[in-house]
């Protein structure tokens, strides 16, 4: 009887290993220098069976995202570090130079440009008809989305110590848009022509306060963290505090029903309840900064500063796989609910990845020598089988 369970168990209980393929990589500096090492910035965008993705040198290009080759690629006056998106059938894309392109998704082509004299380093968000994209000095932009024509903008002017590098991007909901600036305050602000609702300061320490990740808004709840080390739940309306957990992050979170996860400034990677800020696991990871998860079919990736890329089970946060780039990156991780993965790596490499669920073989049950009523019923059907 004992067999019989065993048995019963093994095979009503299907055993998976975890392969993590790597499909295809895309060369997009082979003649850069690297006397000093670039940091990648820019997290690739998955739309349907194409991938977006820009590099330091100023390069845009459209790849199938499963068979790797290049469907358009346009050059950019400057480098891109962090400001691509896609809205309304165009990529829209910022330089480090200030200029600002919508380009036709179908063949790169340019449908109109803006320019500014600082930095485009977050992705511009769409809202309707409304670009809005945020820059590096500040300062809140609304483009109308069909011909990039200024709308309104928006200066907020905190003090001039040290920041780090990085600039979140607006996040809208309703009729509101909310954004994180490089002094630790963040703000409500009307969508229709960018009056200020309410500002909250977040900063606790006396430098490198800023908040450099997206925040999460839904209809009651604003999550949002800065870099000295303090993450928040907000209560969208007021800007008043639903709960504080003691640990920063730089560039955002992955948020799942009542569940939030991102990695840490302290080396942990984080799931939180979403309604008390209760951490419900943590998981250590190696060294670097930890970039912002995404999903990839069942599980959770991850990239890091300093390498690995990693993998994890959400339910436990156990590290299932992991993976170098051979030298880290600070872009995160596009994915795709199939299994695939996308990572560009500082080299300006980018990796494609398929994370692959394949049943155990088992082998040996039929070596266990305790021939039981099932294993004799067997052998006299077959016996008793009449030829074909």
């Amino acid at each position: 009887m004992q067999l019989i369970v065993l048995l019963l168990c093994l095979f009503s209980s299907p055993l998976f290993a975890l392969d993590v393929l790597s499909q295809w990589v895309k060369v997009t500096r082979p003649h850069h220098p690297f006397e000093i090492m670039p940091q990648e910035r820019t997290k690739p965008v998955v739309v349907g069976d194409i991938l977006y993705f820009a590099n330091l040198d100023g390069n845009v290009y459209a790849i199938h995202r499963t068979e790797g080759y290049v469907l358009w690629q346009r050059k950019l006056p400057a480098g891109i570090s962090g400001a691509l998106s896609y809205g309304r059938s165009k990529i829209f894309v910022g330089d480090i130079q200030g200029n600002l392109f919508a380009l036709q998704a179908r063949d790169g082509s340019v449908a109109w440009t803006f320019k500014i004299q600082s930095e485009w380093l977050s992705a511009p968000m769409l809202s309707k008809d409304r670009l809005l994209v945020s820059s590096s000095n500040d300062e809140l932009y609304a483009l109308s989305e069909s011909a990039g024509k200024e709308l309104w903008h928006f200066s907020h002017r905190g003090d001039e110590k040290m920041t780090v590098r990085g600039t979140p991007s607006p996040v809208v909901f309703g009729s509101e848009v909310y954004q994180g600036f490089s002094d630790g305050n963040f703000a409500a602000l009307t969508l229709k022509d960018g009056k200020v609702l309410w500002t909250k300061r977040l900063r606790s320490k006396d430098r490198f306060y800023d908040i450099d990740m997206n925040a999460y808004v839904d209809e009651q709840h604003i999550l949002v963290s800065t870099f000295d080390g303090n993450f928040f739940s907000l209560e969208r309306l007021t800007g008043n505090t639903h709960w504080v957990v003691r640990v920063g992050t730089y560039g955002g979170i992955l948020v799942e029903g009542d569940r939030v996860y991102f990695a840490g400034l302290n080396g942990n990677f984080y799931a939180l309840d979403k309604s008390a800020g209760q951490i419900l696991w943590k998981t250590a990871f190696d060294k670097g900064i930890g970039l912002p998860p995404s999903r990839a079919g069942d599980y959770l990736v991850f990239s890091t500063s300093a390498d690995p890329v990693y993998v994890l089970d959400p339910a436990d946060g156990k590290v299932v796989w992991t993976g170098s780039l051979g030298a880290g990156t600070l872009a995160p991780v596009a994915a795709h609910g199939d299994g695939w993965f996308y990572c560009m790596s500082n080299y300006g490499n980018l990796y494609s990845f398929e994370v692959k669920k394949n049943l155990v073989p088992m082998k040996g049950l039929e070596t266990i020598p305790l021939p039981s009523a099932i294993y004799r019923q067997l052998g006299e059907s077959k016996q008793h089988k009449e030829p074909s």
